[in-house]
């Protein structure tokens, strides 16, 4: 009983900070009222940087499973994803690197936040990491590898352990846990509307996304075309989720299929990016006809799911029976809720890619930083996918869920164009020629996309050749394959 109340006294003790998930009443500033679209255009540009101060910044989802039955983590309970969050909290060896704050929604903890980064959920209880803005590739495989051995020192004795794949390889969807959010609660109301997988989307899928900066709206423009062109071929490179309830799905990318199906005014390739004009402006007013999800106000996540943010701007909207006009606040909430396969927002995110392992955590941003941040390869990866517009990018991607590396591009198959474009990636890389203490650039990164490509097996078909070969239709023997766990592999990351 003293141990139980000394926990109830550090519980209480412990501070709260609410974002954007706020307990109800609790102060909630949006901030003035916008003027206009100017403001808008305001806002991206004034995220315009000096290339010295480019940074990284590097996301990744995963699912957490219990190691007895391997059944989806739930989010209530001694081994629940709450359970763990508290636990990371109050872990005395983390708390000597920085103390995490956790956040609250209706008296749940649903995230940590702390000056480097923070740890969030989605929607069925995926565990994800925001790390910090980076300097190297270096740093981000450091920042993940003490992240994946925190848990495992806290997760092994709690008989939980978490796995890298794109879509949950044997759960259903209503077998997942629910996080207590409110604007998931919202989400999940309107998406059936919109399309047939917005659920799955929300619960079943994961994934590793990189964020890069820019210095001119220029310079947005070219690495914004790129990085879009790029995106099926980053479908295929990092394509991990050929299963869907215990059984082989038919494709290699399950994840792709959901999003290709989940609300096409807010997912997959628009084609206002690879238009001549584009720049700022036309990417503020392609958002402002993006469908609304929510408004924040007084702590609540009001449901305006549907509404127009332009008439939200030009003349508000009723909230809980009141006027309001839009913020620059809510415009950045509304920017969290458009799922392009690359976004803008005060970042350039990038978000093609079925989570993995750690090593293809740390190779994604690699990709991307070479890609974007050398202008020689920039240039040269333009060259080689300027042949690609908006209605050509969604026809390969379908051709890319199913066939990966056999997908079928007007200049032929994929895979030289896989091929070429790390190459292209990896002189960037070793231009930029960021090292280590032991004087590695960041090239190294690249290695399993670079054997993945030189084998011409998308690591989907690698864990489907597994289930046929050696574990003889056994999918249960996935999770000691794909688990984040394993000693050698830890070991490794710390030595990083």
């Amino acid at each position: 009983m003293g141990a139980r109340r000394k926990r109830q006294r550090a519980d209480a003790a412990r501070p709260v900070r609410r974002v954007s998930t706020v307990l109800p009443g609790s102060a909630d500033d949006p901030g003035a009222p916008l003027r206009g679209v100017d403001e808008l255009v305001e806002f991206f540009r004034t995220a315009e940087k000096p290339r010295a101060q480019f940074r990284v910044g590097t996301e990744h989802e995963k699912f957490g499973f219990l190691r007895a039955d391997h059944r989806p983590l739930p989010y209530h309970g001694p081994q629940g994803i709450e359970a763990l969050l508290r636990a990371i909290a109050d872990d005395d060896e983390e708390r000597r690197v920085g103390a995490w704050t956790p956040v609250e929604d209706g008296g749940h903890v649903i995230a940590l936040y702390r000056a480097d980064g923070s740890i969030t959920l989605e929607p069925g209880g995926q565990l994800e990491l925001s790390g910090a803005p980076l300097s190297t590739i270096h740093e981000t495989c450091a920042e993940v590898g003490r992240h994946l051995c925190l848990l495992r020192r806290l997760c092994l004795p709690r008989g939980i352990g978490f796995i890298g794949m794109g879509f949950h390889p044997t759960a259903r969807w209503d077998e997942m846990p629910t996080v207590p959010k409110a604007r998931y609660a919202v989400m999940e109301r309107y998406m059936p509307t919109v399309g047939a997988r917005g659920v799955d989307m929300m619960k079943r899928t994961a994934t590793v996304q990189a964020n890069f900066d820019w210095a001119s709206e220029d310079d947005m423009v070219r690495s914004f075309a790129v990085a879009l062109r790029a995106a099926p071929l980053v479908a295929a490179l990092f394509a991990n989720s050929p299963f869907v309830e215990g059984r082989p799905s038919g494709v290699l990318s399950e994840r792709q299929r959901v999003w290709a199906d989940t609300d096409p005014r807010r997912a997959g390739f628009p084609a206002v990016v690879l238009e001549p004009g584009f720049g700022y402006r036309r990417w503020v007013e392609c958002v402002l006809d993006v469908p609304m999800y929510f408004v924040r106000r007084d702590g609540v996540h009001h449901d305006v799911a549907g509404a127009s943010f332009r008439t939200f701007l030009r003349e508000g909207l009723l909230v809980g029976g009141t006027r309001v006009q839009a913020t620059q606040r809510d415009f950045a909430d509304h920017l969290t809720t458009v799922f392009f396969e690359v976004r803008l927002k005060r970042v350039l995110e990038v978000r093609a890619a079925d989570c993995g392992p750690w090593s293809r955590i740390c190779a994604l941003p690699a990709l991307h930083k070479g890609l974007l941040y050398d202008p020689t390869a920039r240039d040269q990866a333009a060259e080689l996918l300027d042949f690609l517009d908006a209605d050509a990018l969604v026809r390969l991607r379908a051709d890319v869920l199913v066939r990966g590396y056999r997908a079928e591009s007007a200049r032929g198959p994929i895979l030289p164009l896989c091929e070429r474009l790390l190459d292209i990636a990896a002189g960037g890389l070793a231009r930029l020629c960021c090292r280590d203490a032991a004087g590695r650039d960041e090239t190294r990164f690249l290695r399993p996309l670079v054997e993945s490509v030189a084998l011409g097996q998308t690591f989907a078909e690698r864990l489907l050749a597994l289930l046929r070969d050696k574990w003889q239709g056994d999918l249960s023997r996935i999770w000691e394959e794909v688990e984040f766990f394993h000693e050698d592999e830890t070991a490794e990351l710390v030595s990083r």
